[in-house]
């Protein structure tokens, strides 16, 4: 093989029309003078120490509330993921800040729960901390309960499960004989 072989195939095409463009756009910055910014994000540090600040207040507020069963879930895994992902978006609050406010959750444990679908991580055990902290939240900011969660307070009066259904542990009546 020569050194000319590699022109018929198509990649070998792609890749030099994408190094001629890299080559173009950097001659045309040193042109214009155009530099990156080390930066994009316009706030100052000092604000985002503030924000942080204000957030850790806040978990501490929420976490001084008393009265809150925890033993029962009167929300879905989906409801509570929802909320968590709303509360993240507030000014200075951070999945760390947030997982110290449930009590030292591991943030791997937060994670595969903002992750997973439907009811499969009820097994989880920020499952049952983050709706006692939500439910903090709720009576911190004197909110009413929701439609949803009346709903489910009538149709569970001992909530959701706290346990992960496992394949493979049914066991199947025949005749006179289980069988697992």
């Amino acid at each position: 093989k020569d050194q000319w072989s590699a022109t018929q195939n198509g990649t070998y095409w792609a890749a030099a029309r994408l190094l001629e463009e890299v080559k173009y756009e950097k001659e045309k910055s040193k042109k214009s003078g155009i530099k990156r910014k080390a930066s994009t994000n316009n706030e100052n540090p000092a604000k985002k120490t503030k924000h942080r600040a204000e957030a850790t207040i806040l978990i501490h507020r929420i976490n001084a509330v008393q009265g809150v069963p925890e033993n029962i879930v009167y929300d879905t895994c989906p409801q509570l993921v929802t909320k968590i992902k709303d509360f993240l978006q507030r000014d200075g609050m951070m999945k760390v800040t947030l997982s110290d406010g449930l009590g030292g959750v591991n943030a791997s444990s937060l994670n595969s729960f903002l992750a997973g679908k439907g009811q499969d991580q009820c097994g989880n055990k920020v499952y049952p901390l983050a709706y006692v902290f939500f439910e903090k939240l709720r009576i911190l900011e004197g909110k009413t309960k929701t439609s949803a969660r009346l709903k489910n307070e009538v149709e569970r009066p001992y909530g959701f499960s706290l346990k992960k259904e496992r394949a493979g542990n049914k066991w199947f009546l025949i005749g006179s004989r289980f069988l697992s």
